[in-house]
């Protein structure tokens, strides 16, 4: 009985267990991609450093700058988009679960009013 007990709450966990494991596998690509981002933006920051003190001439200066934020904003672009496709797959594997869990315990309910009603009707 107790094996039984214990496979069934196993049973029932699942969900709970599949959806904490999107969710670390989410937050570890988020923090992956956050990271090479920053590295990213570091590195950028610190060539456009050197280049800007080579720099004489005004105009020279502010192109450099021009064009140092233009990669920036590609950069960070590219970033959102990447944070948007493991959340949007978070959130359809959420849905999926939640889906297929709802789906069960219908499933479930449809089962024990029948055999209420089978019951009933031997009584």
């Amino acid at each position: 009985m107790y094996d039984q007990m214990l496979a069934e709450m196993k049973t029932r966990m699942q969900p709970v267990l599949d959806l904490a494991e999107t969710n670390k596998k989410v937050m570890e690509t988020m923090a992956n991609v956050q990271k090479e981002a920053m590295t990213d933006v570091v590195n950028a920051s610190m060539e456009q450093m050197q280049e800007l003190a080579k720099c004489q001439d005004p105009k020279a200066a502010f192109d450099l700058q021009v064009k140092f934020y233009k990669a920036l904003e590609a950069k960070m672009a590219d970033t959102t988009e990447k944070n948007l496709a493991a959340l949007n797959e978070a959130k359809e594997a959420f849905a999926a679960v939640v889906e297929t869990s709802a789906k069960q315990a219908a499933a479930e309910v449809e089962e024990a009013v029948q055999k209420v009603s089978a019951q009933v009707k031997v009584a």
